[in-house]
């Protein structure tokens, strides 16, 4: 019984080995697979492209817009300051302003939503303050 398991396994394996061996290159491609046979254990991490997915497959922004703030002019004033929201559905990814001061708030909202600048100087004067958030859909 043994022997005889061990001549099967034999047989097929030698089968198997010869199949592969014939097989053309690029002789296997999108025909001959079977729905779902291609699995993510089966292909190679980071072998596939962007332009290997379908629009919205993969997670990243859409949507990217710029919204400004400003400007914000104050006249007999140590502080200024400029917020920017984003449009609903989209997220700040990035920000900042403008001024003749210096600037010492430089930072998103806390939900993310927008973007705040201030400025300070060390005496009241004029000061004048344009921002701009940048805004993008997030997935």
């Amino acid at each position: 019984m043994v022997i005889a398991c061990l001549a099967l396994a034999v047989a097929l394996s030698g089968t198997s080995y010869a199949q592969i061996v014939n097989v053309p290159v690029n002789s296997v491609g999108t025909a001959q697979l079977k729905a779902n046979a291609v699995i993510s254990s089966k292909v190679k991490n980071h072998s596939l492209l962007a332009a290997d997915f379908k629009p919205g497959q993969l997670p990243g922004v859409s949507g990217y817009e710029v919204v400004e703030g400003g400007p914000s002019i104050v006249m007999n004033q140590v502080y200024n300051s400029v917020a920017m929201t984003c449009p609903a559905g989209k997220k700040a990814i990035g920000g900042g302003g403008g001024t003749g001061g210096g600037i010492v708030v430089n930072m998103p909202s806390r939900d993310g939503s927008g973007w705040l600048v201030q400025t300070a100087r060390a005496t009241s004067g004029y000061s004048a303050l344009v921002g701009r958030v940048i805004c993008a859909k997030v997935s």
